[in-house]
């Protein structure tokens, strides 16, 4: 690309130390008529869409501890603002940030194809700027990162507030020599790549930095919902997560694989939301590896704030007195993932630390004590599995859905899509464990998120499921599940027609793109112009499983809040408007 000049006042542009910009999972999902967003080809577990419009948590500590450094941070999604905007002109937007350095996350592979994108268009807009990655996959495809033209330094680990605060500090001293800043793989002055040492591992007191909240409330939704992380790795081992003790040993190079935040700062953060707390609610991640002593902690300051609802992971059966204090601090929901029925694909898959016998003894308990819900989550993709395990899964839900009928208990089940992690036990050990891996490197990830038919874009099959067999026992156990729901009133029959009708003009959509593939070898322009009306549908609106009707896009905490309205109508097409002088 050429360099793009935006001839604007520099007093109307957004002027920052470090732009952190994320980046859609396809950088140009909008024009794309060779890649289709089927309906449920990602896990569909959060309220979000296939372009992964949310940013890690890390983006937050970042800003914080550079804001104490004396570092003005921006962060802007370009990805939620791409899906909330369709008439924006990216370039034009980019060409509008000033900064020195800009920072693009890879923290999960989702974006491997989106992220060097942008960086790409960073470096064409901004040449003389420093572009940084970081982030899990960053730091396990480092070396293969560090590699292409439009990246300058990749900070690895999984804290990274130090090295980047002393990176920040040399650029603003003009200094280009990083060998004394840890953690870093980088290019040198001559472009040729230099490492400094992956040393800056710290073993307590994970993103050491206060976060504040203090801003969201006032321009998100009614009932909004953040998310608290007081953690970071697993003292947990399944297989297929990328954030497991396997995967933080091999790829961080630690022995202590759980490290955890200061409580005095997590505390602090949940109370930075003052009286807005009271209507919303928290996404309470990775508290199962909490200790018991500093769970209850979390549940006062809970308590103490008013927080509508906590919705807490769980990878135990909790035990009574956590439950009645979860119960007495909030509205509180426990999420369980046990990944199958079936006790020995449930132990292969890492969990099977219960019996679906004993979880059914325990959900009367459980709702005894007071807990508003559970969600029990299945999934896709597991050792062992084979397409009719996975419907003996759903038939399962049947069972606990009619057990449990008048209760809030409600099962889910999803694929992994769209790639099983790097870093973890199954890709690196495949065979071992009956897989096949079918994209290793970034550059064939890359390639693969572009694929028009999502269950190439898999990096994965098993011994027991193809790729194929995934994509279409995934459509046919969610169709199966959501009859089943609207059997038994879990939900209303408008919108289980809805999906139904949605899994169904998918598959048929599939079905005649591969039909033309294999016929043709290339889709015709009437059917190109039908995969793009159908993106254009699929991308209008979030959803998830939990609630699985369409949303309008706005008020979630990673939605962007950076760039000014009357900014995002100067940089969108048609705008006829002259910029302020």
């Amino acid at each position: 690309m050429e360099p793009i000049t935006e001839p604007t006042s520099a007093s109307t542009n957004l002027r920052a130390d470090l732009c952190l910009l994320h980046a859609p999972s396809v950088f140009d999902f909008r024009e794309r008529d060779d890649v289709l967003f089927a309906y449920l080809s990602d896990s569909d577990s959060v309220n979000i869409t296939s372009i992964f419009e949310m940013y890690p948590l890390g983006f937050f500590s970042i800003r914080q501890k550079l804001r104490e450094a004396g570092f003005e941070t921006k962060i802007v999604n370009l990805a939620a603002l791409m899906l909330m905007h369709p008439a924006l002109d990216v370039d034009r937007l980019l060409a509008r940030l000033e900064a020195p350095v800009f920072g693009i996350d890879l923290h999960w592979m989702a974006h491997c194809h989106g992220s060097i994108e942008v960086a790409r268009r960073v470096r064409a807009i901004h040449p003389e700027a420093l572009i940084i990655f970081g982030g899990i996959s960053a730091t396990y495809y480092a070396q293969e990162l560090i590699r292409y033209p439009c990246v300058d330094v990749v900070v690895q680990g999984y804290d990274t507030l130090a090295p980047l605060t002393l990176l920040m500090q040399a650029v603003r001293a003009g200094q280009r020599d990083f060998r004394r800043i840890p953690n870093l793989l980088y290019k040198d002055q001559s472009g040729a790549v230099a490492a400094s040492g992956f040393t800056h591992k710290p073993a307590r007191n994970y993103n050491d930095v206060t976060t504040s909240w203090s801003d969201y409330p006032a321009r998100a939704a009614a009932s909004p919902l953040i998310m608290t992380l007081p953690n970071t790795g697993c003292a947990h081992d399944c297989p297929w997560c990328g954030g497991s003790r396997y995967a933080y040993r091999r790829m961080m190079g630690v022995n202590r694989t759980l490290i955890a935040k200061d409580h005095a700062r997590i505390t602090a953060e949940l109370r930075s939301l003052a009286d807005a707390a009271r209507h919303t609610s928290i996404y309470a991640l990775q508290c199962y590896s909490e200790t018991k002593d500093r769970l209850h902690a979390y549940l006062e300051a809970v308590k103490e704030m008013g927080y509508q609802k906590v919705f807490f992971e769980q990878f135990h059966l909790t035990p009574p007195e956590t439950l009645k204090k979860m119960a007495a601090s909030t509205s509180a929901y426990i999420m369980l993932s046990p990944e199958s029925h079936d006790p020995v694909i449930s132990r292969l898959a890492g969990r099977g630390t219960y019996t679906m016998a004993e979880l059914e003894a325990w959900i009367p308990r459980a709702l005894d004590a007071g807990i508003a819900g559970i969600f029990v989550w299945f999934f896709i993709g597991m050792p062992r599995q084979t397409p009719a395990s996975v419907m003996e899964t759903v038939a399962y839900c049947e069972r606990l859905m009619r057990k449990f009928r008048r209760a809030r208990v409600l099962p889910l089940i999803c694929p992994m899509v769209p790639f099983l992690d790097p870093g973890s036990r199954f890709f690196e050990e495949p065979e071992k464990h009956g897989y096949r891996i079918f994209h290793r490197t970034l550059e064939e990830h890359r390639q693969a998120m572009v694929d028009l038919r999502w269950h190439r874009r898999l990096n994965y099959e098993t011994e027991w499921l193809s790729r194929r067999e995934i994509e279409a026992v995934t459509y046919a156990a969610i169709a199966r599940l959501v009859t089943l729901k609207g059997e038994v009133g879990v939900l209303p029959p408008n919108l289980c027609k809805a999906v139904l009708s949605m899994i169904a003009e998918t598959q048929a959509l599939l079905c005649e793109v591969d039909d033309c593939l294999t016929q043709r070898g290339a889709l015709p322009a009437d059917l190109k112009d039908t995969v793009r009306a159908y993106n254009r549908k699929i991308l209008a609106y979030s959803s998830d499983q939990i609630i699985p009707a369409p949303r309008p896009f706005g008020g979630r905490w990673f939605d962007d809040f950076t760039v000014p309205p009357a900014m995002l109508a100067q940089c969108s097409a048609g705008w006829a408007g002259a910029p302020p002088g």
